[in-house]
């Protein structure tokens, strides 16, 4: 629903930023990655994702897409709400991360607030070999990820399908037929 935010900083503290835009202050939360780096009065572009639940909207902000696509990658997976995956991004880099479930290292994951024995298994089980988690600059050598495809994973994204879906989707898609328009494509993944 949105995509960014541009204003000015009014307030920055650990783990929150209120960004003041035509008169409203909009209060989101971030992981400690993005608001160490940033100081109030400047102004900013600040990349978010909403969350609804029952009782609340959230807004959550990132200084780039590598920690938002790790961001909504992992509050696909069960178990792994909002606030772990904000302090999932807060403890380390998403390449970092990417490494530690490369490697199945769960004493990495553990090491993390609010990550136990049990849940790690549960990331390290999901994320394995996900192309959906990689860096937007490595993506590229990927044809469901790069270019059109990567345009149609976040369409069906902002339609409800979990990332790791959709990029299985996309995936299938293009390689049955690479020559489709980026509509085209996302309604063929929306079929099957």
């Amino acid at each position: 629903m949105y995509n960014h935010l541009r204003g000015k900083i009014y307030r920055v503290m650990p783990g929150k930023i209120i960004i003041e835009t035509s008169g409203v202050g909009w209060d989101i939360t971030a992981p400690l990655s993005t608001t160490s780096r940033l100081e109030a009065a400047k102004e900013i572009t600040l990349l978010v994702h909403l969350v609804v639940r029952e009782d609340a909207m959230l807004l959550f902000g990132f200084l780039t897409e590598d920690e938002r696509s790790l961001f909504r990658t992992l509050i696909n997976i069960s178990g792994v709400g909002a606030a772990t995956a904000i302090q999932i991004l807060s403890s380390t880099t998403p390449q970092d991360f990417i490494i530690a479930i490369e490697k199945q290292d769960t004493t990495a994951l553990k090491k993390i607030k609010g990550i136990g024995d049990k849940t790690a298994k549960r990331i390290i089980l999901e994320l394995k070999g996900a192309k959906t988690m990689l860096p937007a600059s490595d993506a590229s050598d990927i044809p469901a990820i790069g270019g059109i495809g990567a345009d149609a994973v976040m369409a069906l994204e902002a339609m409800g399908v979990p990332a790791k879906e959709a990029s299985a989707r996309v995936e299938k898609v293009i390689t049955a037929n690479p020559s489709l328009t980026l509509e085209e494509i996302v309604r063929a993944a929306l079929q099957g």
